[in-house]
């Protein structure tokens, strides 16, 4: 062999050997791993269904309500963190491939979700049955090939999102033996692979399982194993809560049961008994959660409640409206606080016009919202509230002293237009954000008496109930019985003051969230490719990169300085305040090689290697 032909050999095989090293130091840096599942449940307190939307067939707006960013910083600022989101595919998909906008506009709904820092859940819901109706030996053949094609799609479309994002394989799958329940491994097991073989953050991503029917006694009998994950720690178990059903469901009496109007050892009516509940009240509840907690729970692998409510009826006498209300929300408190005592994460069910206006994130029945959280023992964020009639807002104008006037004032973004909502017995108190004094009748009974501002106490001067009426709130004083009335007043500081009830837009409100800080990336800025990272956590991508490559960080707004630092050590490349168009570009003039990105904020600093390869 010629000399020239050694030495070319010789590099060649120098290159190549380099090659293999970027390559494996390249996969070693994407594979980096989510966090647990286990640590994943942690952080879910409590969650809210997007229910009746994207599962709709075959629309988003066929069954009523389309989503909005409103919306979701609305429940946002009502406490919940996790939202799941039912979706239909099969019907939004021609000879098995998700139209691709329906796949963005999924996608547009979940980032409205990250913007918001929240834990949301993405399944394949009923769409049509083709899953959960046919969970048998005959359609199993046919079935794992539909949910391997449309998660392996899903799934390439939100690979690299952070663990804020899970996936959920099915919703309530029909089974009601071991044979079926052999069936739904498989299609628990196809979905798992599907989701893996996509990589990315995939690779470790939280993935949820359903039981079978997602119902707790045929869970705890049937399902004996787990299927497959080739990475530990990283499943989670799901089942609903409807219990009992003549409570929570039906509209009509059944041949095998009664609608049941009060549930709860001390909610019964003596005088409407045929109504009370006869089963599934407090110590069944506790025991059904307790087969979860001993089944999953205590071996390590988290349990949520993909779904429970209580339907909300109107009565009519001689049936007790009122104490149908509080047994429903005495559901709502004891179901969430059992379920967290025991380690499992609630997620209620919800439709539009149930507990938010889905177009204008107007909320519509604070009373559950507020059970919930103090239920889950969450405080909540703000809400302004806004007369019909005037658009002025409720203002606690910075007035500190017991007794004060509640005024009115024009929008100004100011604490004192913020109130918290707290749970009262099926009442609300409205705190200001400014002062800390509570909203109070003051026990005044006369029409146009003003509202006032006290400090917290027990007495129902401090106690409203919100009445929904379309779009808008009213709200009535517990111990008076007047509303709350902006009296027409235009002018900003007017008394904000009461009135005995009309159908004037005066006694009207609408009551939305305060909007949430803006989002480190905002815009497109979260889509797949630059799904926002966790608080405590810096990504740079693609990486390897050939030409740019893109920084983000949980405190990206907060970056004062860059430094890119080659392998010999020495800086080469320094960015003082950078600007976030700085961050989607970065490294186009370094040479290849290895180096380390060093990303320094106030107070923290962060580091990560990034490689640069031939083009």
């Amino acid at each position: 062999m010629q000399r020239t032909n050694v030495r070319h050999y010789v590099r060649s095989c120098i290159r190549t050997a380099v090659q293999l090293l970027v390559l494996l130091f390249a996969g070693l840096q994407l594979s980096a791993q989510l966090p647990s599942a286990q640590s994943i449940a942690g952080k879910m307190k409590v969650g809210w269904n997007l229910g009746n939307t994207l599962e709709a067939i075959c629309g988003e707006n066929a069954w009523g309500g389309v989503v909005t960013q409103t919306t979701i910083d609305a429940v946002k600022a009502s406490g919940f963190n996790t939202i799941r989101l039912p979706v239909a595919w099969d019907c939004h998909s021609t000879n098995g491939v998700i139209d691709p906008a329906w796949m963005a506009r999924v996608k547009e709904v979940v980032d409205y979700c990250m913007r918001d820092s929240l834990y949301i859940i993405v399944n394949i819901h009923w769409d049509n049955g083709w899953l959960e109706n046919n969970v048998t030996p005959a359609a199993q053949a046919q079935v794992n090939a539909k949910q391997q094609s449309y998660w392996t799609q899903i799934a390439n479309a939100f690979k690299n999102y952070n663990e804020h994002l899970l996936f959920a394989s099915a919703n309530e799958p029909a089974v009601n033996d071991a044979t079926g329940m052999s069936v739904l491994l498989s299609y628990h097991q196809t979905f798992i692979n599907a989701v893996r073989a996509t990589g990315g953050n995939n690779s470790s991503r939280t993935l949820v399982i359903q039981g079978p029917s997602t119902n707790i006694d045929k869970t705890n009998t049937l399902m004996n194993t787990m299927p497959t994950d080739p990475i530990a720690n990283r499943l989670m178990m799901e089942i609903h809560y409807y219990e009992p059903a003549q409570f929570t469901l039906i509209t009509k009496d059944e041949t095998w049961g009664k609608m049941f109007y009060y549930w709860g050892a001390n909610y019964h009516s003596t005088t409407d008994a045929s109504r009370n509940a006869t089963w599934g009240e407090e110590s069944f509840m506790d025991a059904q959660l307790d087969l979860m907690k001993t089944k999953f729970i205590d071996k390590g692998i988290p349990v949520i409640i993909g779904e429970f409510a209580a339907i909300r009826r109107t009565l009519n006498p001689p049936s007790d409206q009122a104490l149908h209300n509080a047994s429903r929300w005495h559901f709502y408190d004891y179901l969430v606080s059992s379920a967290r005592a025991k380690g499992l994460i609630p997620i209620c069910w919800d439709i539009n016009k149930e507990m938010y206006d889905r177009g204008t994130g107007v909320v519509l029945d604070q009373e559950t919202i507020s059970t919930i959280m103090k239920a889950a023992g969450v405080t909540p964020g703000y809400v302004r509230l806004a007369n019909r009639a005037t658009g002025l807002l409720a203002d606690g104008m910075y007035r500190s002293a017991n007794g004060a006037n509640t005024g009115q004032w024009s929008y100004s973004g100011s604490d004192a237009q913020q109130w918290t909502v707290e749970a009262a017995d099926g009442y609300v108190r409205l705190k200001n954000r400014a002062t800390g004094l509570y909203l109070d009748g003051l026990g005044r009974t006369a029409d146009g008496s003003v509202a006032g501002l006290w400090s917290f106490s027990s007495s129902y001067n401090q106690q409203w109930k919100t009445e929904a009426t379309g779009n808008y709130i009213k709200l009535k004083n517990r111990a008076t019985g007047l509303y709350l009335d902006g009296l027409g007043q235009t002018a900003n500081g007017a008394d904000l003051a009461q009135w005995s009830g009309s159908s004037s837009y005066n006694q009207q409100w609408t009551m939305t969230g305060v909007a949430l800080p803006a989002a480190a990336l905002t815009g497109a800025a979260v889509t797949a490719d630059m799904a926002r990272p966790s608080a405590d956590e810096l990504n740079v991508y693609p990486n390897p990169f050939t030409n740019t490559f893109r920084i983000t960080a949980g405190k990206q707004d907060k970056i004062e300085r860059i430094t890119i630092i080659d392998a010999s050590g020495k800086p080469v490349m320094v960015k003082v305040q950078p600007s976030p168009a700085d961050l989607l570009a970065v490294g186009a003039a370094l040479k290849t090689g290895t180096y380390v990105v060093v990303v320094k904020g106030r107070g923290w600093t962060k580091k990560s290697k990034v490689v640069k390869m031939v083009p």
